[in-house]
């Protein structure tokens, strides 16, 4: 992921990051009995 974004405000790169938060914890909790972690 490019850090080269200058007009990206702090709160849209927090949402973006709690998103893929998100995603990811969604993932795990789908994922935890297949191992796929």
């Amino acid at each position: 992921m490019p850090n080269s974004e200058p007009c990206v405000s702090p709160l849209e790169l927090f949402n973006s990051i709690a998103t893929q938060g998100e995603l990811v914890r969604s993932l795990k909790a789908g994922n935890a009995s297949k191992g796929k972690l």
